[in-house]
């Protein structure tokens, strides 16, 4: 019994030992991760008379980058980062028109967060998120005659259709093991990524790693 209770503690203590900083002090935490990420509009109506729409669905994407941080209290930091994240949306099919279709919207984000320390190594997140589209892509599997296949692709970084700029409100919450930091963030676009007033705004869950360093 004695052992277990050992071990118990052990198991509690290496839980709970995530790097404790001291105010005033810089972190720099570079991080990798999957955004799953999804259109708010109601879909891309289409049909004779455009009685019909395909609904978006989520798609995969990466992010990569990197926040510094500064410890403002024991428990309260505030960052900075810079990141490259692949958002968008996937789209239901539509019969006789297309199927597999996926808009690639690739953007830099800068979120600027605050990060409240409420227990050891586990902290919760809010900020703001300005972002920039550097890459445009729109990919779909074309029906054609009866059943006939036939692939389709488009890229462009022509921003006639959808804004360069982007603004969000991102909310999380990390674990710190050590340096290591993993993190659940979601981030609620607030800007029509169009110029024609669709309401198509970001809708980004993203999962990360990072290593965090001192400076």
């Amino acid at each position: 019994m004695k052992k277990i209770l050992m071990m118990l503690v052990g198991l509690t203590v290496a839980m709970t030992s995530g790097a404790q900083d001291e105010t005033g002090t810089w972190t720099l935490t570079p991080k990798i991760g999957l955004n799953w990420a999804k259109m708010s509009d109601s879909g891309i109506w289409y049909g004779p008379a455009s009685d019909e729409k395909a609904s978006p669905k989520g798609k995969l994407g990466i992010t990569v980058g990197a926040e510094a941080e500064y410890r403002v209290l024991s428990g309260l930091g505030l960052s900075a980062g810079l990141l490259y994240s692949q958002q968008g949306t996937g789209y239901e099919d539509a019969p006789g028109l297309w199927k597999d279709m996926t808009l690639n919207l690739d953007y830099l984000n800068l979120p600027l967060m605050a990060h409240l320390y409420v227990a050891p190594g586990l902290s919760l997140s809010a900020g703001l998120q300005p972002g920039y589209l550097v890459h445009r892509k729109t990919s779909v599997t074309e029906l054609v005659g009866d059943g006939i296949t036939t692939g389709w692709e488009s890229s462009s970084s022509d921003t006639s259709y959808h804004r360069d700029f982007d603004f969000g409100i991102p909310v999380g919450i990390a674990y710190d093991l050590d340096n290591l930091r993993i993190e659940l963030r979601y981030c609620l676009g607030l800007y029509d990524t169009t110029k024609y007033d669709l309401k198509e705004r970001n809708r980004t869950a993203q999962l990360s790693v990072g290593y965090r360093f001192s400076l």
